[in-house]
């Protein structure tokens, strides 16, 4: 269930969303455990949890803030969150090429590709309404 804020405007139900795109990411590196081995299970959970901790980074930063008295923080917390995503993806991905050996990188760069796809459809397949009327 989404909180309603006092401007009638239901924030997002991200808890929902992010369980939704853990499982699909256990799933998909069972899939590649399953069909192409161990070195891709672990890069396709590799692949996937770099994309899915800055995006958990961008919702605690982007959806601290409600209301039209807040717009300005809003915004703010909007452009960090997006900036911590970037920066953190980058350092996830130098740091996953640097130290984990042997890796797929296909597997890596595929899954990563599915959570974003995931991420886009996330709201869709939940059915989420976040207007109250």
């Amino acid at each position: 269930m989404t909180k309603t804020t006092p401007s009638g405007i239901r924030r997002p139900p991200i808890t929902r969303w992010f369980v939704i795109e853990s499982v699909v990411l256990v799933l998909v590196s069972l899939a590649f455990l399953a069909f192409r081995g161990q070195v891709s299970g672990y890069s396709a959970l590799l692949g996937g949890l770099i994309f899915l901790l800055p995006h958990g980074y961008f919702a605690l930063k982007a959806f601290r803030f409600s209301g039209a008295r807040s717009a300005k923080q809003i915004m703010t917390s909007f452009y960090q969150g997006e900036a911590g995503k970037l920066i953190l993806c980058a350092i996830f991905f130098t740091m996953v090429f640097k130290w984990i050996q042997p890796l797929d990188i296909a597997a890596l760069f595929l899954t990563f590709a599915i959570m974003l796809v995931t991420n886009w459809l996330t709201p869709l397949l939940a059915g989420s309404n976040t207007q109250q009327s």
